[in-house]
């Protein structure tokens, strides 16, 4: 495993407990004020009928697809989150790798109507693994919906793909364990997505309402 890699992955586990707080409380003021509504939005509009949470964490999100009606499973590499996504009952979360995701079985569905990958698409590889994982598990026409940092606020001093840290500092309570990222320009993310058979249906720019500058960019790419 690479480096940053592994490092994406042992941060996590030190993190799990400390996430999960901080989304339950609200702690990080964007998602509060924009970002998860936007995210349920983008995945509304589509009406999809089912989907697969791909990066769940505490599962805050397939909840609240689930109380919409939506049927879907949610999956993360970190046991720890899982078990607190399972903390609500529902047993439709499961512990899966993305590079396993074409192996994992799903017992009450074959195919999804989309994808989603809020804010969890941090490896360099994890882009690659979700496209390919998307021709084997959704349907024709399928949808990869993410929603990552705004290029604005998360280019850091230069504008090229590259690995990045996370600074935690301004945006919850508690003392995160610092993990890295990999940053993807506007045109890698369409072109990468492109070559592995995916077109941009739609994106979107959810503002920060107290400052109108835009806090995430949202991606929805259809399978070809």
């Amino acid at each position: 495993m690479d480096e940053n890699e592994k490092r994406i992955f042992d941060s996590w586990q030190m993190n799990a407990l400390l996430w999960t707080q901080a989304i339950r409380e609200q702690q990080i003021e964007s998602r509060a004020i924009a970002t998860d509504a936007a995210i349920v939005k983008a995945v509304s509009q589509l009406n999809p009928r089912t989907f697969l949470d791909i990066g769940c964490g505490e599962g805050w999100l397939s909840r609240q697809l689930f109380s919409l009606g939506i049927d879907g499973w949610g999956v993360d590499f970190c046991a720890d989150l899982i078990d607190a996504a399972k903390h609500s009952g529902d047993s439709r979360f499961v512990v899966c790798s993305y590079s396993d995701l074409v192996s994992q079985k799903f017992s009450t569905i074959n195919y999804f109507s989309c994808f989603i990958c809020n804010f969890s698409i941090l490896g360099e590889f994890a882009l690659d693994e979700i496209a390919k994982a998307g021709h084997n598990l959704l349907e024709e026409k399928g949808k990869i919906i993410i929603q990552t940092l705004h290029p604005i606020i998360a280019c850091g001093d230069t504008y090229s793909n590259g690995w990045r840290e996370v600074s935690w500092q301004p945006v919850a309570d508690a003392a995160f364990h610092p993990t890295p990222w990999y940053f993807r320009t506007l045109e890698s993310w369409i072109n990468d997505f492109h070559a592995l058979n995916y077109r941009l249906l739609n994106l979107y720019e959810p503002c920060n309402p107290k400052t109108n500058k835009p806090i995430s960019i949202i991606f929805v790419f259809e399978r070809q």
